[in-house]
């Protein structure tokens, strides 16, 4: 059994309406916010109440930032996010406002007390958020940051639904396609066209529809948690349906009610393709006239859309022309978008496909600690025994360069401290091989 949240954003996403749905659908506030206590951030209080929005009940879960004189202050997604962070990083550039770099933010969470694989998603929301502030605005990574309210409000937001997914016990996510809106907003250098810039650079490769609204829908936040956490974008996948909840956004009008619907359930076997293995589609190409330069930015597009795997072989064709056979494994419900981007980035002419059957191990995460932080261990067990583990690339990176190690030092070390805790003591089943 796998266990599923599907987020339907027919209204959009945000990171305090995935809240709103995780708490309504069985999250425990006082869990979440005893969790969030890890992050050792200051000046905050996390609240949620029963709203409507429409015909449906919603929760609406709210972040009081400290403001000045004590005052709590609250910022909605759709107010202070909503032209990709803009107001944030650039409304005080003249310095009269704190705010916090993105490197401070990542230090922030990954000296913090969160589990691991929390801290690895909520670090790489971040990243990615960040990379497409930097594309959007032609600026350094290093330089982007955020006003302080914003900066408390984002950080509780993404932590909180990466924190929510891994209490709920969480193992894969999903999500219908982006509900993005129309319209302008006003940011800190005049009117800007909804989507956000920022909101669309990070949909890049996903599925998109748009609802004539006059409103944002899906923000910066939103976007950036659905593709980092979600497996997939489509149609809800075949589960056994355990609860559903409706997290609220702004209240605002419009025929379509502002809320963000999840559903948690599991999978069948049947869904799953049988114990032990599932059913992905194998697309191949061999293309001769295209310029080596190319593959690297290929590879990463491919991989940002959704592949499983991509690789790259050196072959001989007809008239022995050299070439390249360029292979991607994919879930099925990525097909057609990673088909469009082979056939758009590539000289190919043709691509073949085929459905294949995987033999998979069971799958879960552990923990070893290094002196540079925790790493994720990802375990691969068949018929309950252990025959293989590998530590987490991203964990190994990000402390790498946090801590100016070499990578295979922090690798052979996270390494060498989970196979110690091994014969340490007799082997422990996982906790369900939760992922954030």
């Amino acid at each position: 059994m796998t266990r599923i949240a599907y987020f339907d954003t027919f209204s959009g996403m945000s990171g305090d309406m995935a809240l709103g749905a995780m708490v309504d659908a069985g999250l425990e506030l006082s869990k979440l916010a005893e969790g969030l206590r890890g992050l050792r951030l200051l000046g905050y209080q996390l609240t949620a109440e029963k709203v409507k929005r429409g015909p449906f009940q919603a929760t609406r879960v709210k972040v009081l930032v400290d403001g000045a004189g004590g005052s709590g202050r609250h910022h909605s997604e759709h107010e202070h996010r909503s032209h990709g962070h803009e107001g944030h990083r650039h409304a005080h550039a003249g310095g009269h406002e704190p705010h916090r770099h993105l490197s401070d933010i990542l230090k922030l969470i990954d000296s913090s007390a969160l589990p691991a694989p929390v801290k690895s998603k909520a670090a790489a929301v971040f990243e990615r958020l960040g990379r497409a502030e930097s594309k959007i605005h032609g600026i350094p990574i290093e330089t982007v940051h955020f006003h302080e309210v914003g900066a408390v409000d984002s950080i509780v937001d993404v932590c909180g639904v990466c924190l929510g997914l891994h209490l709920l016990g969480v193992d894969e996510v999903w999500c219908s396609p982006a509900t993005v809106g129309t319209g302008f907003v006003r940011g800190a250098h005049g009117e800007i066209p909804l989507p956000a810039p920022a909101t669309l650079e990070l949909l890049r490769g996903i599925p998109v529809r748009q609802r004539e609204t006059g409103f944002e829908l899906t923000t910066p936040t939103g976007a950036a948690l659905a593709t980092v956490l979600a497996r997939g974008f489509g149609p809800t996948p075949e589960v056994v349906v355990g609860s559903v909840g409706y997290g609220a956004g702004d209240d605002r009008p419009g025929a379509v009610p502002n809320v963000l619907r999840v559903v948690l359930g599991e999978t069948t076997a049947a869904a799953s393709g049988g114990q032990g293995t599932d059913r992905v589609v194998l697309l191949e190409t061999s293309v001769d006239d295209m310029s080596p330069e190319w593959i690297g930015y290929l590879i990463d597009r491919l991989l940002d859309a959704g592949a499983l795997d991509v690789s790259v072989a050196a072959i001989q064709m007809k008239k022995s022309r050299a070439a390249h056979e360029i292979r991607v494994l994919a879930p099925r419900e990525r097909e057609a978008l990673l088909a469009e981007i082979l056939f758009a980035e590539t000289t190919t002419f043709g691509i073949r496909r085929q459905e294949i059957d995987r033999l998979v191990l069971d799958r879960s995460f552990e923990t070893a600690p290094t002196p540079w932080g925790d790493v994720r261990i990802k375990v691969g067990r068949r018929a309950g025994r252990v025959l293989t583990a590998s530590p987490e690339h991203e964990d190994v990176a990000r402390l790498a360069r946090s801590a100016g190690v070499p990578l295979k030092e922090v690798h052979e070390r996270a390494l060498a401290e989970y196979r110690r805790r091994q014969a340490a003591g007799p082997e422990q089943p996982p906790p369900g091989g939760r992922l954030c």
